[in-house]
């Protein structure tokens, strides 16, 4: 009996370590887990201060850089308002030609010349033929270098893109429009030397022409949006000023600035407006605008035929260009824009519905079919005015038979235009 007691004893003592050795694995396991977590939790937080701190070096050297050029522009703030504040008057006049490296021909005010000195500031190198500067009223020593001369209202012709950008996918069925274009106006200006090794000469212009409403503004507004040159946006009858003289002025100086911003993409919009064929009993207006086409034609023929100037020309009425504009050398290509097709009419419609709330199938061959007539323009406005009858039904979304309505009452108010018609037999 005794020795089953001791038997039980031992056996108990051996649970017992058992226990304290299964109790002592378990808080091991614990440990490990809790350093495990604890060495997660440090590499996340070193890669969280890692990361931030390389964010904050990139800050740190875009502030460095700007401070940089505020220290910059600081010091050009001085040196410009040390120089207007201790220099006396200055006249303004245009370096006519260089005598050399130390004396100039300078015309100023009222077509007098003077043989002048420069500054020792000023760049000999810089001072050619037509540049601007300022001389010293007493002395007429050349003190500063001008920038050029640019009349507000070429300046005003510049394109800016704000937020307005149109990319080349919105033109729906200007596919062979959209090549002739690139080919004959983005190429050169991208790879001219393409030009010289195949042996031809860059063209010079094309004209776009072709019924209201066709794409030819949208077209020239994806070329200014999608390639990095300047681009003077032009109205043509914005050109022809009621003072004699004033209106080829203007064609000058635009050609002007166009060659000191190149590559320069100069797009005239109606041009019919200015380039109507010339008639020997024209009067006023009429004799202006011959001016203004006389002074065109010599610009289109006066830049280098490699010179980076290109020029794209617009209208609705071919039929009645002067035949000296249309000659190759000056208008290179023709590029005519037709009414759209069924085919062009359905990607049209679907690039202008594509940001519409609809709900519903909307049919858009149905649609398309009954746009017989059509232009690009019209189809836009479809999608507006189903936008519109949606929103007078009080809904916030564009219903199939909106699209119908909207077909219908646009189909019988078009019945009301009048249709281009022309002869361009170029």
């Amino acid at each position: 009996m005794l020795h089953t007691a001791g038997k039980e004893g031992a056996t108990s003592l051996a649970k017992a370590k058992d226990g304290e050795k299964w109790a002592m694995y378990m808080a091991s396991m614990e440990d490990g887990e809790e350093e495990i977590s604890s060495r997660l939790v440090a590499i996340f937080t070193y890669t969280c201060v890692f990361n931030t701190r390389n964010s904050w070096q990139e800050e740190t050297k875009t502030d460095k850089a700007y401070l940089e050029d505020l220290k910059i522009a600081l010091e050009e703030t001085e040196d410009e308002l040390n120089y207007f504040t201790t220099t006396h008057a200055e006249l303004v006049g245009e370096v006519v030609q260089p005598l050399g490296k130390e004396r100039f021909l300078v015309k100023v005010n009222e077509g007098v010349r003077l043989i002048v000195n420069r500054s020792s500031l000023v760049d000999q190198s810089k001072l050619v033929s037509g540049t601007r500067v300022t001389l010293e009223r007493r002395t007429f020593t050349i003190m500063r270098i001008l920038p050029p001369e640019v009349n507000p209202l070429v300046h005003k012709m510049v394109c800016q893109h704000d937020g307005g950008d149109v990319s080349y996918s919105d033109l729906g069925g200007l596919t062979h429009q959209l090549r002739d274009v690139r080919d004959w106006i983005e190429r050169p200006l991208i790879d001219p030397d393409i030009f010289e090794r195949v042996g031809v000469k860059p063209p010079k212009g094309v004209l776009l022409y072709g019924p209201p409403g066709t794409g030819k503004t949208l077209l020239a507004k994806a070329i200014s949006s999608n390639i990095n040159s300047t681009f003077l946006m032009v109205v043509s009858s914005s050109l022809v000023s009621k003072y004699v003289g004033e209106s080829p002025l203007m064609v000058r100086e635009m050609f002007k600035y166009a060659r000191e911003h190149q590559p320069c993409i100069i797009f005239l919009d109606e041009i019919d407006a200015i380039g109507r064929r010339r008639s020997s009993y024209g009067e006023g207006d009429t004799r202006e605008c011959d001016r203004v086409l006389i002074e065109l034609l010599s610009q289109l023929d006066g830049f280098n035929e490699l010179d980076k100037v290109k020029v794209i020309m617009a209208t609705n009425r071919p039929d009645v260009l002067d035949p000296a504009l249309l000659r190759p050398g000056r208008i290179d290509k023709k590029i005519e824009f037709s009414l759209p097709n069924e085919d062009s009419r359905m990607r049209i419609l679907k690039i202008h519905a594509s940001g519409i709330t609809k709900q519903g199938d909307i049919d858009y061959e149905k649609v398309v079919k009954l746009s017989e007539g059509f232009n690009g323009a019209d189809m836009r406005n479809v999608c507006t005015e189903a936008g519109m009858l949606a929103l007078r039904a009080g809904h916030d979304y564009v219903v199939p038979s909106d699209f119908i309505k909207a077909e219908t009452k646009l189909g019988e108010a078009k019945k009301l235009e009048s249709s281009a018609q022309y002869n361009a037999d170029f």
